[in-house]
């Protein structure tokens, strides 16, 4: 489950990303195009069960309206030390993005899939750790550089289906849920 984030923001990440390729770490980095805000990774699923997350997030998402989301700043998981995942944040959570992700939860667990363990922290994910070499290095600078804030209204969420290649993982939308200002 994801929402889609707007080409600017896309186009300001690979440049960012640009910038960190200098250091030399070794990064698997995201394709811009494939950048959007996660709410729920599932993993693998039989695609029969699709009407089952369409139907999930149409209730989850009931009552939502279109809302602001902040993207700005910079970090890394775990830690700036020893990064493993590299990513630009969501500088203000709004209250109905966590409705949205505690409602997507709640029904997905009415659907047989288990809950986060951990705590809901949004993030868009610009690159994966491959080797430690430099890593420390692309993780400061990454830090140094920020993200300047840029405002967009998410008004959907969509099912994502995702399937790797060797090039990156392709994205296919399987169901789009409309937020409604109704």
């Amino acid at each position: 489950m994801c929402i889609e984030i707007p080409e600017s923001i896309k186009n300001r990440i690979d440049e960012l990303d640009d910038s960190l390729r200098k250091t030399d770490a070794q990064v698997s980095w995201t394709r811009p195009s494939n950048i959007h805000l996660s709410l729920k990774f599932l993993g693998s699923v039989d695609a029969s069960r699709i009407p089952d997350l369409a139907g999930a997030i149409k209730r989850a998402a009931h009552g939502i309206h279109p809302f602001e989301v902040e993207i700005g700043g910079t970090g890394c998981f775990p830690n700036a030390r020893n990064p493993r995942v590299l990513w630009v944040g969501v500088s203000k959570i709004a209250e109905e993005l966590r409705r949205l992700y505690s409602n997507i939860e709640e029904e997905l667990a009415h659907e047989g899939f288990e809950k986060e363990k951990r705590k809901f922290s949004p993030h868009l994910t610009i690159g994966r750790i491959r080797t430690p070499r430099n890593a420390a290095r692309v993780a400061e600078m990454l830090l140094n550089i920020g993200f300047e804030t840029e405002t967009f209204t998410a008004t959907q969420v969509i099912v994502m289906r995702s399937d790797l290649n060797p090039k990156g993982s392709i994205y296919t939308p399987q169901a789009v849920t409309q937020l409604t200002s109704s």
